[in-house]
């Protein structure tokens, strides 16, 4: 882990405790707490740039007809040998 930073925040009572009940999760201490609730949402918003980034490249690039068409056939052909589908009905 890189070096610790200090830093001194005020919350409102309230929600302190609504985020030890609702999310401590059994964290050591508050520190824990709110670096982890710091890390998912930097994760959460990582993962909301990436499907925004890939959204963008669909929009700016869609399939092809052609590619449409390799798509369905590759799931007709598989649905063809379905092991689960009962042949003597």
């Amino acid at each position: 882990m890189s070096a610790l930073a200090r830093i001194t925040i005020s919350l409102p009572e309230t929600l302190l405790h609504t985020a030890e009940a609702k999310l401590g999760h059994g964290e050591a201490s508050r520190s824990a707490l709110i670096r982890r609730i710091l890390e998912d949402a930097l994760k959460d918003a990582e993962e909301r740039e990436q499907v925004e980034q890939y959204r963008r490249s669909y929009t700016e690039q869609p399939q092809t007809e052609e590619e449409i068409g390799w798509v369905v056939a590759a799931g007709l052909e598989t649905l063809k040998r379905n092991p689960w589908v009962d042949d003597a009905r």
